[in-house]
């Protein structure tokens, strides 16, 4: 068993250091593990203000552009000052148990423009051994404009749609982390969520890029869609279109605290593969990217 999909404490929203990951990830019989923090981003603060003017249009969104601009980073991403420190400790940590599990350093991105030059140097580089998609957010970092809110528009719905096929198109990523997220804010699985999940599952098996089902979703609990109880995301609805076009599939832990290494997400993750006929693959294709 494999998990590509791991943060700690140093993401904000997170509890435990890697080397905690780590030994928890080899309680659980864990193989390979990857470490995906959400990717620090260079002048973040920068980025930030282009969202101020979006950011005033609700009380809950300013307080989100301004809790992000004190905090540069929380309770979102790890703030890029400390990556440094972090990808040190994974690579001196990838020593330290190299006879007991293979370490990876990765990170878990948005399809943010002006970043992707960024993306790239990084697997150029070397400085990481992968990227996953994990798109949360439309254009600015702010909570008006995340992608799993309440009562998603379908103008939202039409970006994330946009912004996913672009972002397949890039060849940066290794696989579509929680892709179906975009299902958190609906209530319906009308012919939009069914194109737009169609679309997705069609551009991703064309360009062989894994889709993920997300423990983190599971963890959630279940919602009503559309008259059926599903989880918000690894939502049947959106896996059963992957399984009928054959869609690649990991499962990924999208660990938080090391408890989240446990064998009941493992059996969950599994029945749900099982139910849906879905294709999983144990591990991710990491090689030099050319662009």
């Amino acid at each position: 068993m494999n998990n590509y999909h791991t943060h700690t404490y140093r993401c904000g929203h997170g509890k435990g250091s890697e080397e905690d990951m780590i030994q928890s990830a080899l309680k659980l019989g864990i193989t390979e593990l990857g470490f995906s923090e959400h990717v620090p981003l260079p002048n973040y603060r920068r980025f930030l203000m282009k969202s101020f003017v979006h950011s005033l249009k609700s009380l809950h969104g300013f307080c989100s552009f301004v809790r992000a601009m004190i905090l540069n980073g929380p309770h979102m991403r790890m703030p890029y000052q400390m990556h440094i420190e972090h990808e040190k400790t994974v690579k001196e940590l990838k020593h330290k148990y190299e006879s007991q599990i293979t370490i990876y350093q990765g990170y878990e991105c948005e399809y943010f423009e002006p970043y992707l030059p960024y993306y790239r140097e990084l697997l150029k580089s070397g400085e990481v051994d992968y990227l996953i998609l994990g798109h949360h957010f439309d254009k600015y970092p702010i909570s008006d404009y995340y992608y799993g809110k309440k009562h998603l528009s379908k103008k939202m719905i039409i970006d994330y749609h946009h912004d996913m096929i672009a972002a397949i198109h890039t060849g940066l990523f290794s696989y579509i982390a929680h892709p179906d997220l975009f299902l958190m804010g609906v209530e319906e699985f009308d012919e939009l969520c069914q194109k737009v999940s169609y679309d997705i599952c069609l551009e991703a098996k064309k360009y062989h890029l894994p889709l993920e089902i997300n423990a983190g979703g599971m963890r959630r609990g279940f919602k009503k869609m559309s008259g059926e109880f599903v989880y918000p995301y690894t939502n049947q609805f959106f896996f059963q279109i992957a399984s009928e076009i054959g869609n690649e599939i990991i499962i990924g832990f999208d660990v938080h605290q090391p408890q989240d290494f446990n064998e009941m997400i493992i059996l969950k993750l599994r029945e749900f593969a099982r139910e849906n006929q879905l294709n999983v693959i144990e591990s991710i294709e990491m090689k030099e990217k050319e662009f």
